[in-house]
């Protein structure tokens, strides 16, 4: 895709003097373009350099774009750099439903481009009683599908270390945490980025935050090129999502955190997959963006004492917490050896009425080939009896498509219909016959308890062909990649002579 368009004012200063350049591209597809631009002085909506509209906050933008677009020839709303306070003048969480959108940072760098606020789940906005909840303060809510995301940071910045020791409300927009007497943590939930939509692809993105940074409510979600930091459960829910050649890193500020609480469908056949990242575990301490009040522990307690995952989901109906880490290279020793936590000592209690005290019955926890700073495998000898190590066969079927298949398509059985494949090559051990009682779905993974309810539900009968994914609108396999290569990008504005030379190139590294 190329555009014909106008970008916005760029400013360079050449020998003293300041130079104001246009910056254009060429664009075929028809759907309209928008520009977001937080030093924009003019009226919003007015037609501007070839946008549509041009507009100086995202509320607006985002309101301003309209349904109709199409997956082949989505919207397309452009952002100049600056932070955009979602919640400054609604003190309320910024929900999108908008279909087949492309949100574009324009400078290349998702540093220069900010989403976020300062809401967290015990907020209660201005002439309101509740609070705010966890989904409630999610900085922004992106429901729809197909939407891409490219050169922009997500965050929340409310600070949470900074809370428990000054208070939140210097830094919070109108409204009051004191009206309901619930107090502040430092694991208040306090979301950057809820998605609850299917087929959404970000590249050369940020997400940043503390307890539940990242929200993925359902669907289809890929992550590449990018980096999410987070303190605890802050990769969390029940969608289905591939992180890929990206950096995962813990704050550290919360001892004993985990990275991921998936609460996956057990209809669903993947929850969360990483796959060739880095792990690192890195303070935030002073972050311009998420520590402004130097809150934050420079050498966090939980920087030694941290854990892959914890399932969620465990005690939820239907919830099978389904997490997968396969070829990551872990660049901190933060992780405990068992790896795995329980979600509380209810859930390995035999007498809890769920799984039976068996967490394997509701969690979907694997490793393959992960190594360590220097690059050997990583010692998993101390791993929770309950979690699983993939062989070589096993660990090759993930690959992006399969992941992203559509479930009802044969040519994945293992990944659409649970039990084991007549292709060797596909994972899966456990009985392919739907008549036989100790029949289990997805099947590599043993007996599930179908409810968690411990009702009789130990197992997961019949033929799975009857399930299908709740959360997939989009009955079709996804090529997230292909996605995200459709997506026009900025390049780079360069001075030739007395004259400006501006060059567009692809500014973001594809992953393979």
């Amino acid at each position: 895709m190329r555009a014909n368009r106008m970008i916005g004012q760029q400013r360079l200063t050449v020998m003293g003097c300041v130079v104001s350049l246009v910056a254009t591209f060429s664009l075929t597809a028809t759907g309209n373009s928008y520009l977001l631009d937080a030093s924009y002085g003019g009226v919003d909506g007015v037609p501007n350099g070839g946008y549509t509209g041009v507009y100086k906050t995202i509320n607006a933008a985002l309101a301003a774009v309209p349904s109709g677009a199409s997956a082949a020839n989505p919207n397309l709303l452009f952002v100049n750099p600056g932070t955009y306070n979602t919640a400054a003048t609604t003190g309320v969480s910024l929900s999108y439903s908008r279909s087949n959108v492309a949100l574009i940072g324009m400078s290349g760098n998702a540093d220069d481009v900010v989403f976020t606020s300062t809401l967290d789940s015990a907020y209660v906005p201005s002439g309101t009683t509740s609070t705010l909840g966890t989904t409630g303060s999610a900085s922004l809510q992106l429901k729809g599908n197909n939407v891409s995301a490219v050169n922009i940071t997500f965050a929340n910045s409310t600070d949470t270390p900074y809370i428990v020791s000054t208070g939140h409300q210097t830094v919070s927009p109108t409204g009051s945490y004191n009206t309901t007497g619930q107090s502040q943590t430092a694991s208040q939930p306090a979301v950057a980025l809820l998605l609850q939509g299917d087929e959404q692809a970000f590249s050369n993105c940020k997400f940043l935050g503390y307890q539940d940074t990242l929200y993925t409510k359902g669907g289809r979600v890929y992550i590449t090129n990018s980096y999410v930091s987070g303190d605890n459960d802050f990769m969390f829910a029940n969608g289905t999502v591939v992180f890929k050649n990206s950096t995962i890193n813990f704050d550290g500020d919360h001892s004993g955190g985990a990275m991921t609480a998936a609460s996956t469908d057990k209809r669903t056949s993947n929850g969360l997959v990483f796959l060739n990242n880095k792990i690192t575990g890195n303070s935030v301490h002073g972050n311009t963006v998420i520590d402004s009040q130097n809150g934050a522990n420079v050498n966090g307690p939980g920087l030694s004492s941290m854990y892959l995952g914890r399932p969620w989901g465990w005690q939820q109906t239907g919830g099978d917490a389904g997490t997968v880490f396969i070829n990551n290279q872990f660049l901190t020793t933060a992780i405990k050896p068992v790896g795995w936590l329980a979600w509380n000592p209810n859930e390995t209690n035999v007498a809890n009425g769920k799984n039976g005290g068996n967490p394997a019955e509701d969690s979907r926890y694997a490793e393959y080939g992960n190594t360590d700073v220097g690059n050997s495998s990583i010692d998993v000898s101390g791993r929770v009896s309950w979690s699983h190590q993939f062989t070589a066969g096993q660990a090759s079927a993930y690959t992006v498509a399969n992941i992203f298949s559509y479930e009802g398509n044969p040519q994945y059985p293992w990944y659409g219909n649970g039990y084991p494949s007549t292709d060797a090559s596909m994972p899966g051990t456990g009985s392919a016959n739907p008549s036989d009682p100790n029949y289990s779905w997805p099947a590599f993974w043993g007996d599930r308890n179908s409810q968690n309810d411990g009702t009789g539900n130990d197992l997961i009968l019949n033929n799975p062909m009857s399930y299908s994914d709740p959360s997939w609108i989009v009955a079709a396999a996804w090529d997230p990649d292909a996605q995200l290569a459709a997506v026009p990008e900025p390049g780079s504005a360069v001075l030739l002579g007395l004259g400006v030379l501006i060059c567009w190139r692809r500014a973001r590294k594809r992953s393979r």
